[in-house]
């Protein structure tokens, strides 16, 4: 009877802890692209690297959003980003 227990126990304790490690609690694996100038994996919505500390995104002029540095147009109202 001890025995049956202990495998329930068992199996109850081996589900919890499974169903707990699929979960990411490394806040990198959200990180989506990496810095273009070192490499380093950052969220989509860093303004800056926090490796380099290199300008990732900045305010439009048009509309005064935050967009990639790369973009030569803002996605939300078209202006240019010269």
């Amino acid at each position: 009877m001890i025995l049956v227990g202990m495998i329930i126990f068992a199996l109850i304790v081996y589900l919890i802890y499974s169903e707990d490690s699929n979960k990411c609690t490394c806040e990198m694996e959200n990180a989506r692209v990496k810095c273009y100038n070192c490499g380093h994996l950052i969220k989509d919505d860093f303004i800056y690297c926090p490796k380099c500390k290199v300008e990732l995104k900045e305010k439009c002029k048009g509309c005064g959003k935050f967009i990639n540095i790369t973009w030569r147009n803002c996605p939300y109202c078209n202006a240019p980003n010269v």
